[in-house]
Formats: C-alpha cells, sequence, structure tokens
C-alpha cells in the first residue's frame, strides 16, 4: 500500500499515513466509547465539583488510533477535547448555548465549572475552537467527498479525476462567496527533508556536524535586523539570501561527517507534507489515492467501501461478515441457490397459489389472522426447503394435504374456533427454514450527537 509521510509543527515526529486505507479506517470509526466516558468523567466531576487534567488526558488517549494526525496533535490541538466533548454534550442536552453556559459559569463555585469557563472563553476569543464538533464534522466531511466521487459503477481515473476537481472547486468558490480569506483556508506543504520548518531539530544529528563547522562564520556576523511587523511574505527571499550569504565556500562533507550523511539521508524519504490543518491532509489523501490509481467501490451488501480489484468486474466486498463468508461469496452462494436449484412443479406451485387464496379469504371470526401468518410462514418455509433440498416434493404435498383438510373444515363451521376437530389429524411440528448461514447484518449507524443525546439524557 502507497504511503506518504507528514510533519506538524507541534512536535517534531514523522508519522506515516497509509493512503486509501487510513481514510477507510477514518470514516468508519467509531467514537461511540469515548463519547460515553466523557460523558460519565463530566457527572463525575460535577457531582465532585473537581476537574481532573489526568483523567481527562486518559479519557482523550482512548481515540488516539483514529487517525494519525489526531495523533500528531493530542497535545496540541486536541489537548482538551474530552472536555469539549462535555461541553458539547451540556449544551444539547440542555438546550442552550454556549453563552449561555459562560454565563452560568462566569462565577465558578470549583475547578469543575472553572474548566467550563476557562475553554469556553478559549473559543470566544478564537484562541481555540471545539475540537470534538470539529472531529465529527471532519469524518462527515470525509464521508460525503468519499462518496461523491466513487459512488456508482466503476469508472475510469479520468472520470474520478473530474469529480475529485469539482467537488474541491465547488468548496473553493463557496468560501469565496462566503467571504473566507483563501489565505487561511487548508493548505499542505511539500518539503524535501531538509527545508522542512523544524529540520534543524529533526535531522539533529547531521545538524550537530553542521553548526561544529559553521560556528566560527556565525562568530564573526554582526547582528542582523528585520522588522518582524511588516509582511512576513516580501520577506522571505531577503532574509533567505542573507543566510546563505554567509554559507559561500561550504565546503562538501567528508570523512565520519560524510558517512553520517550519508546513512542519515539514506533513510529520510523525499518528500514531506507539512499540513495546517485536519481537513488539509484528508484532502491531499485523496489527492494522492486518485493519483496513485487506488479506486474504491461501495459494497451493495455490507455498505462499505473496499478496494477496486482490476480483475474482478462485480460489486461485493471480500470482508467477512456475520455470516462467516464474505459478501462476494455469500452473492455467489445466494445466485447459485437462485439459478441452478429447481422450481417447484408446476402442480405443487398451483396448490400452493389456490391454497394460500382460499384460506386467506377465510381470516376473520373463524379463522385468526395470527394462525393465517403462522399458516402462510410454514408453507413459505416448506416451499424454500424443497428447492435447497432440505425438504422433499412428498412432505410438501403431505402438508398441503393436512392443510386442504383444514380449509374445509373451516367452511364447514358456523361457529369459531373450527379449525381443528377430531377427525382431522394433528398439525405436524413447525417447519422452520433451514438457516445455513446467520442472518445478514444490518449496516453500522455511525450515532449522531443527537441520538447519542437522546440515549444518555
Amino acid at each position: 500500500m502507497d504511503s506518504i509521510v507528514f510533519v506538524t509543527k507541534s512536535n517534531n515526529n514523522f508519522y506515516k499515513l497509509e493512503i486509501a486505507k487510513t481514510l477507510l479506517h477514518f470514516i468508519e470509526y467509531d467514537f461511540t466509547y469515548f463519547w460515553e466516558q466523557c460523558l460519565d468523567l463530566g457527572r463525575t466531576s460535577r457531582k465532585l465539583g473537581s476537574y481532573s487534567s489526568t483523567s481527562f488526558r486518559a479519557v482523550k488517549s482512548l481515540i488516539t488510533k483514529c487517525h494519525p494526525y489526531y495523533e500528531a496533535q493530542i497535545n496540541s490541538d486536541f489537548e482538551h477535547i474530552a472536555l469539549d466533548c462535555l461541553i458539547e454534550y451540556i449544551c444539547h442536552s440542555e438546550g442552550i448555548g454556549l453563552e449561555e453556559l459562560w454565563t452560568r459559569c462566569i462565577s465558578p463555585k470549583n475547578a469543575y465549572e472553572k474548566a467550563l469557563f476557562t475553554r469556553i472563553s478559549e473559543y470566544k476569543t478564537n484562541r481555540a475552537i471545539n475540537q470534538w464538533a470539529n472531529l465529527m464534522r471532519i469524518q462527515e466531511y470525509a464521508r460525503a467527498k468519499l462518496s461523491y466521487i466513487f459512488d456508482g459503477d466503476v469508472t475510469t481515473k479520468e472520470m474520478y479525476n473530474v469529480r475529485k476537481g469539482y467537488f474541491d472547486l465547488a468548496f473553493s468558490v463557496m468560501a469565496k462567496e462566503l467571504g473566507f480569506p483563501s489565505s487561511e483556508l487548508p493548505s499542505v506543504k511539500c518539503y524535501n527533508a531538509s527545508l522542512m520548518p523544524n529540520s534543524a531539530f529533526m535531522v539533529s544529528r547531521v545538524s550537530k556536524l553542521i553548526l561544529k563547522k559553521i560556528n566560527p562564520i556565525i562568530d564573526e556576523v554582526e547582528d542582523l535586523s528585520y522588522s518582524r511587523n511588516v509582511n512576513r511574505d516580501c520577506m522571505r527571499d531577503q532574509m533567505s539570501l542573507d543566510a546563505f550569504t554567509f554559507l559561500r565556500g561550504l565546503k562538501r562533507p567528508d570523512g565520519m561527517e560524510l558517512e553520517a550523511s550519508r546513512e542519515t539521508f539514506g533513510n529520510l524519504g523525499t518528500e514531506y507534507y507539512l499540513p495546517d490543518c485536519f481537513k488539509a491532509i484528508i484532502d491531499l489523501e485523496f489527492d494522492k489515492m486518485i493519483d496513485a490509481g487506488i479506486f474504491l467501490q461501495k459494497c451493495p451488501k455490507c455498505e462499505k467501501y473496499f478496494f477496486v480489484d482490476i480483475n474482478y468486474k462485480g460489486k461485493f466486498c471480500n470482508r467477512v461478515n456475520a455470516t462467516g463468508k464474505t459478501c462476494r461469496e455469500q452473492y455467489e452462494h445466494e445466485k447459485y441457490i437462485e439459478e441452478e436449484q429447481p422450481p417447484l412443479s408446476n402442480d405443487l406451485e398451483t396448490r400452493c397459489q389456490i391454497l394460500y387464496a382460499a384460506l386467506s379469504n377465510k381470516v376473520g371470526d373463524d379463522f385468526k389472522e395470527q394462525e393465517f401468518k403462522e399458516w402462510s410462514q410454514y408453507l413459505e418455509n416448506m416451499r424454500e426447503n424443497v428447492k435447497t433440498d432440505a425438504a422433499t416434493e412428498e412432505d410438501l404435498e403431505a402438508f398441503l394435504e393436512y392443510s386442504e383438510k383444514m380449509c374445509k373444515e373451516v367452511k364447514s363451521k358456523p361457529a369459531a374456533r373450527v379449525i381443528r376437530s377430531d377427525n382431522v389429524e394433528k398439525m405436524p411440528p413447525p417447519v422452520r427454514k433451514r438457516e445455513s448461514e446467520r442472518p445478514e447484518p444490518r449496516a453500522y449507524h455511525f450515532p449522531t450527537l443527537e441520538e447519542l443525546d437522546r440515549k444518555y439524557r
């Protein structure tokens, strides 16, 4: 599986992202348990009037594996996501806005209310956003974009690229019309290992060797000054070339320095990406996925996406479901039964239809509707068992004979409770349709905030 490596400004680590696989994992990720733990912690904190940062840090770690970007930013952007989740729940469950909750805690009586007040104050001053709500919206965005590009029949790389381009351009046009500055919208920068913003620390082994070599030059440099309050874009070339001026005549590494450099750069990749937000890396993964020719298709059975196999022209995935078979195997099995098993003989099929119509007309005081439903289900199971060789046509004929006698009994009696009589044999025990497979599970439904709120209110 193709992958990329990205970095963030908040730490000096490298993070690997497996193209398409990471995206599928994220859109299918279930955050319900995290939500429940946040609410339990919130109830305890409210009851005790305390706030344990250690407990909230432990809860935020429950979803570390939802996406590499979350892992990278867990101690920066997502530092207070458990508290964000709690704030979101309070507002939804009590039907209040952030302003009202902030006002309620403006004179905090305990550490719990102080934590709420401080966090909401960060929202109000644009120093933070509710990262729990943001995470849910990012997941919704990823699902919507995936559906827009890949739902429907498999098509060409060109068409997938057109769909992606149209989706992204629609976003850009909408953002422009709403007045959002393009310079502040999500973006990703690409660097080589040596020109990353924190490369001096991330490639520290070679950096230390270089520093030893250039220290004498630095000691002779007079203090440089530049204005930090002007437009930095116009200063980029000037600052860069000022730094380059003192590197003129830099000699190539040799000896131990050369070997250390060779080993270090040999283990580094050629491209490193720096996304400035979560949406940016989601968009980057879509771009890389289509560039690499990795396409997805939605399985009609389990309704999950799977990687398109160019040698497979069907629509079903190879995930093993609750039946113990893959969706593809289950479809082939059902298709075989439908196409290969012989149908009932015309005489038996006709008898079944006539008897069904006759008994359905007798439903009323003499023949309860529930009794008719049980009988019709029994008949249907018998018919299916004959088709799949779980029963014989003789078994079905015996049941039809019994049912025809029952039909006559119902007709001949003027009062209720005339279905059975002493001169009619007892109805055989119910026949259950042979279950060679467990029932197909329903597609998982990711609960919304409102649904979870109703469940735990």
